[in-house]
């Protein structure tokens, strides 16, 4: 049990961490990236190291830009099962520990999910299943399948890899198969009963009945046996034709004439037309309710060589709690054969996809289109991205902005040469260091302009570079007189970083747009 009360904490937290992105005083998430110069090995980036170095201070000498991250930005994921056929899926079971780290779910080709309910005792899965009816389905291989969501062609543009299923938390009926699904769904139903021991010697006939006397005497006819009360205690189950679905008890039958007589006067009338299966007794006990609506029925549906091999639920009953499973019959025809009753997650099957298939994880899909309000530069590269909440301004305020420039920005004139981008530059008389991220000069002979950068180290004075000095670029050797200098507007140290990662070069272009996927995991 430990194992699902862990996994319904992180479910718990990953909830309460993407509901705090729209909140009254919301998290301000933000992406950042950055890094112009190259690794040793640009084809095969290095890791993040997992130090205070690295994630409290290092990062943010490289940010160029950092993007607003909202709620629409986010969405809960599963691990993605594509259905496959000849695997043999995981079946629900509510007692399992383990479930969460199984196959016991699929997303089809229309992109339709579905939780195995019944996986036909370990069977492989060779029918695909389809639909998005509200109801449990048996595909033509025994397994049984119930229908949870589809995912929008929306979401799946945004959100779906070919690691992740993206999950909608629908709270209300928007129209969409996954609301009428949730309105469908019945608490502490019992859709579904495994089979303990399969026990032996146990009788099972059906045919269609050879006559019909009244509502409680019937004459099974066929292949039946003649011997007397040999099928009293099993129950009889009008499979097909008129009065099907109805099940009563033997509680007499006669060898002579093969005639039994029912517990209960049938509601619905059968006729010789009227198909029929006679098994052992399937006795559900549990809390229910005091209501006969709100009881689970079943009966042995498949019996071979006395063996009970499948019991089907005739009514799933609702409210359960807890459910005890009792199979009986002719004390001297069958014994040995036990199950268990499989109560379905509160609130029902398909009642809350994000906890029933276990999201326990976060996916934010980010896009950074052109210039984004000139805060982006285009033409140099980028090679680190990454997640920071709630980071604070140099001036105080928490960061608010759609799109923040993180660059410093060295207002110069007097230019002489031609700066070039990811070299490092030279205050001469603060010793300030930092490197080019891009020049944009505000007159036609390129004299004077914004120099944008990076990674700046003031000398040991706190402050960068100052008004009147001379700015010398160490590479090409371009000089310029520095007018002004203002440091980047997100504090260094401030917010809590929560992902980084490097990556091989992207280079950004004015009409250029990059999606960007962060998983995160609680």
């Amino acid at each position: 049990m430990a194992g699902t009360t862990t996994k319904v904490f992180r479910i718990n937290t990953a909830e309460q961490f993407r509901e705090s992105l729209s909140e009254a005083s919301p998290t301000r998430m933000y992406m950042f990236f950055g890094r112009t110069t190259s690794f040793a090995n640009d084809s095969s980036p290095p890791s993040i190291a997992n130090d205070i170095f690295t994630t409290k201070y290092d990062v943010y000498k490289d940010m160029m830009s950092l993007r607003r991250v909202y709620l629409s930005d986010s969405i809960h994921v599963v691990p993605r099962f594509n259905w496959t056929s000849g695997t043999v899926y995981t079946q629900y079971i509510d007692n399992d520990a383990t479930l969460f780290g199984k196959q016991f779910y699929v997303i089809s080709s229309d992109n339709n999910v579905y939780k195995c309910i019944d996986n036909n005792r370990g069977a492989q899965s060779t029918v695909e299943p389809t639909g998005t009816n509200t109801r449990i389905f048996r595909t033509s291989d025994g397994y049984r399948w119930k229908f949870m969501f589809t995912v929008s062609s929306a979401d799946s543009l945004k959100f779906m890899d070919d690691a992740n299923i993206p999950i909608r938390d629908v709270t209300a009926n928007d129209g969409s198969a996954q609301a009428t699904v949730q309105a469908a769904a019945a608490n502490g139903s019992i859709e579904h009963i495994v089979i303990s021991a399969n026990g032996s010697g146990y009788l099972s006939i059906s045919n269609t009945f050879a006559l019909v006397t009244n509502s409680t005497t019937v004459s099974f006819g066929g292949e039946a046996s003649q011997v007397d009360n040999i099928y009293t205690g099993s129950t009889v189950y009008i499979s097909g034709g008129r009065g099907g679905g109805q099940l009563r008890r033997v509680i007499r039958y006669s060898g002579v004439g093969k005639i039994a007589t029912v517990n209960g006067a049938f509601t619905t009338v059968p006729n010789t037309s009227s198909s029929y299966v006679v098994a052992p007794n399937v006795i559900i006990q549990g809390d229910s309710g005091a209501t006969f609506s709100q009881r689970a029925i079943a009966y042995v549906s498949n019996s071979q060589g006395g063996q009970i091999r499948r019991i089907t639920m005739i009514s799933t009953g609702r409210n359960y709690s807890t459910a005890n499973v009792m199979i009986s019959a002719n004390s001297s025809h069958g014994s040995g054969a036990s199950a268990r009753a499989v109560l379905s997650p509160p609130g029902g099957h398909g009642s809350n996809a994000r906890e029933e298939l276990g999201a326990d994880t976060i996916m934010f899909s980010v896009s950074a289109s052109g210039l984004e309000s000139n805060s982006v530069a285009v033409g140099n590269d980028f090679r680190t991205v990454g997640l920071i909440r709630d980071p604070l301004l140099r001036s105080g305020p928490s960061a608010n902005a759609a799109v923040i420039d993180q660059c410093s920005r060295i207002t110069v004139s007097n230019v002489l040469g031609r700066y070039r981008d990811d070299e490092v530059l030279l205050g001469a008389s603060s010793g300030a260091k930092a490197r080019v991220v891009s020049f944009a000069n505000t007159n036609e002979s390129s004299t004077s302009g914004l120099i944008r950068v990076i990674r700046l180290t003031t000398g040991g004075t706190g402050i960068g570079f100052s008004a009147g000095e001379t700015l010398t670029g160490q590479s090409s050797g371009a000089t310029s007189t520095v007018s002004s200098f203002v440091r980047s507007a997100v504090r260094e140290g401030s917010g809590d970083v929560l992902y980084i990662e490097n990556r091989s070069p992207i280079v950004r272009a004015s009409d250029q747009i990059e999606d960007f996927r962060f998983v995160m995991s609680f």
